[in-house]
């Protein structure tokens, strides 16, 4: 019997390297926080068809048992998917360009600039504008994540484990994977349950799945860029003792932290002002407001940091290695995930702890809204920001230049 054709197989003829780059780099100029999981999504699967709603959704829950910042990780897969190896290099670096040369322009602004009033009123109305685009994006992934009753018990879960009980997120993986399971077992034992609450019909339940055989070739060619890539940096940081210890030190904490950029952040601290001294408490503290209100992910804070330690050089390298570690599993295992993904009973469980991730992610939007949302202006900005993109067909980015346009002169006259 003859073997379809896959959406893989259609996108490495129509998904260009430069192509690739120039969408990524898009994203990431427009995405701020967890809105980069909305943004990609609008892109990829409604804009250029790349993905499918499930393929985009294994990504989702890929990048969240991986360790470093789900975004990021959920980019230099989906870029794996597309072109191979140097289609994560472009999409990982497209993407976070924009945040890298931002967090940079933004520290220089804050740094000398920020008694000026329309500097801070920028930022208070930007970082209301992030929570209306997060708010959004966990609406979105919602609509398409949570899909039956046994994903809503699992996503509601999530959040309670998070918000409530507050466990790390080691736990809240493990107690998803196990529900998850359990709910598979009983779909295949009782089809009412798999009727009734995974919503399934007879034939998605009892579905086989035939694989190609692993091409050895392209995977020995990605095991040597790895190890070349690995091998460049690692004669990078070995420059000087300053690089060695950014270098080492972000490489850990990429590797080694998992459950988003939020749950980096005391490890981070830990090191830059206590034990290196980079950098003061208070200068943390600002680090965090400009990740918040510049586009790309929450740990280009790593950027602040090199940049305040050894200049742009320094920056450069902090963060290179906080996402080096996550690359390279990527590279390593992401053809095997997505194998395993195409098993049915495995694709089941991974939509069951991206439900569950999901609900974790109304936690942070709860969270934000108390940090940010402190008066009636701000709420206007966020709520503004939820219902422009809801409801109207207005471009990101110029919905965050309106909103930039309009901090400015609203909190000028508070």
């Amino acid at each position: 019997m003859s073997e379809k054709a896959t959406p893989r197989d259609n996108i490495n003829k129509t998904a260009s390297l430069p192509e690739v780059c120039l969408t990524f780099l898009r994203i990431g100029a427009v995405s701020f926080s967890l809105a980069a999981l909305g943004e990609a999504k609008n892109w990829l699967v409604k804009e250029k068809k790349w993905f499918t709603d499930e393929e985009y959704l294994q990504g989702v829950g890929f990048s969240q048992i991986l360790p470093g910042a789900p975004a990021v990780s959920l980019m230099i897969y989906l870029g794996q998917r597309l072109r191979g190896f140097w289609g994560s290099v472009c999409a990982a670096v497209a993407y976070l360009l924009p945040a890298f040369v931002f967090m940079v322009i933004f520290t220089y602004l804050y740094t000398e600039y920020r008694d000026l009033s329309i500097v801070s009123n920028l930022f208070k109305g930007l970082g209301a504008l992030v929570v209306g685009l997060v708010i959004n994006t966990v609406l979105n992934l919602w609509k398409s994540g949570v899909t039956n009753k046994q994903n809503w018990v699992l996503a509601i879960g999530g959040f309670v484990l998070i918000y409530r009980l507050n466990l790390s997120i080691y736990w809240i993986l493990l107690l998803a994977t196990l529900f998850s399971i359990t709910f598979v077992i009983l779909s295949r034992r009782f089809p009412w349950w798999a009727e009734k609450m995974a919503g399934l019909t007879k034939e998605q339940n009892t579905k086989k799945t035939q694989f190609k055989p692993i091409d050895r070739k392209m995977m020995g060619y990605t095991m040597g860029l790895v190890a070349a890539m690995v091998a460049a940096d690692i004669a990078l940081i070995s420059t000087t003792k300053v690089f060695t210890n950014l270098g080492t030190t972000f490489m850990e904490l990429g590797g080694l932290v998992f459950g988003s950029g939020y749950a980096m952040l005391p490890f981070i601290q830990k090191e830059a002002v206590n034990h290196y001294q980079w950098i003061t408490t208070q200068q943390f503290t600002t680090a965090l407001a400009l990740s918040l209100v510049t586009p790309g992910p929450l740990t280009k804070i790593a950027t602040f940091v090199g940049y305040k330690a050894a200049g742009l050089t320094g920056a450069l390298v902090a963060t290179i290695n906080i996402y080096i570690p996550t690359f390279c599993i990527i590279n390593l295992t992401a053809d095997l995930y997505r194998r395993a993904g195409q098993v049915p009973s495995i694709r089941l469980v991974v939509r069951g702890v991206v439900a569950a991730f999901i609900g974790t992610l109304w936690a942070v939007v709860i969270r934000l809204t108390n940090d940010i949302l402190v008066d009636i202006p701000t709420w206007l900005m966020a709520l503004g920001a939820v219902a422009t993109q809801r409801y109207t067909k207005l471009d990101t980015l110029w919905l965050i230049l309106a909103g930039a346009a309009i901090s400015v002169v609203l909190f000028s006259f508070i």
